[in-house]
């Protein structure tokens, strides 16, 4: 039966229920290719470091073939960007997930929580220092903007988790006092572990750090 260019038009290229076609399949495999090779040297260099040919040299495909994607290298970084946090976003729901954790005391979900951050923080820390310093001098507010919420939307898990065990936090707003404490918490840490190139004072070990990071938490949720 012929199908008229209306119907043509209207008929979308493949079904949501069956594969991809292998062209679309490689043209997704090599985006993600250069998204990672991008992260890579994020890793390694920094935001200097991730030129479009040196991304193209790393993915092992042409300048061309990153141009066909990618407009600049700020939309590479964009989409290192928002695939990372994205990442984040995912494993932390299912981390978080835990029934165990749930039925927690707020001690021991704070310090898990605590723990679960700065040890983020320190095993992705040169990544995380070049998006962080990438997102907080990009020049389009609105990307500041949405960039800003997909790093909130991180602990969006760990807020309701947290606001579940109202009973035990004094502070006369616990929906105030969570998001707060965290925030507060999380950059002390971003600080601390990310930026810190000179020896903070008081020195503190990785645990004796994570340790005093949650007395202040816990403290502050406590106050009445």
């Amino acid at each position: 039966m012929a199908v008229s260019k209306k119907a043509r038009r209207a008929t979308p290229a493949h079904s949501t229920d069956e594969p991809l076609p292998a062209q679309q399949r490689r043209s997704q495999a090599t985006t993600e290719r250069l998204l990672q090779a991008a992260e890579d040297i994020l890793r390694e260099g920094g935001a200097d470091a991730a030129t479009l040919r040196a991304i193209a040299d790393r993915a092992g495909v042409s300048l061309a073939i990153v141009y066909r994607r990618f407009p600049d290298k700020d939309a590479v970084l964009r989409a290192v960007y928002t695939r990372f946090f994205e990442r984040v976003v995912a494993a932390n729901a299912r981390g978080l997930a835990s029934q165990r954790l749930r039925r927690a005391t707020l001690t021991h979900v704070a310090a898990a929580l605590i723990a679960g951050i700065a040890d983020g923080y320190r095993l992705h820390r040169s990544l995380l220092r070049a998006l962080v310093l990438y997102a907080r001098s990009h020049p389009d507010t609105e990307f500041r903007r949405r960039a800003a919420a997909l790093n909130a939307g991180t602990y969006a898990e760990m807020r309701r988790i947290l606001q579940a065990h109202s009973s035990e936090i004094a502070h006369p707003e616990p929906e105030v006092a969570v998001p707060f404490a965290i925030s507060a918490v999380a950059s002390l840490l971003q600080e601390r572990i990310l930026f810190s190139d000179v020896p903070a004072r008081p020195a503190l070990s990785h645990a004796e750090l994570i340790g005093e990071a949650t007395r202040m938490f816990l403290a502050y949720l406590r106050a009445a």
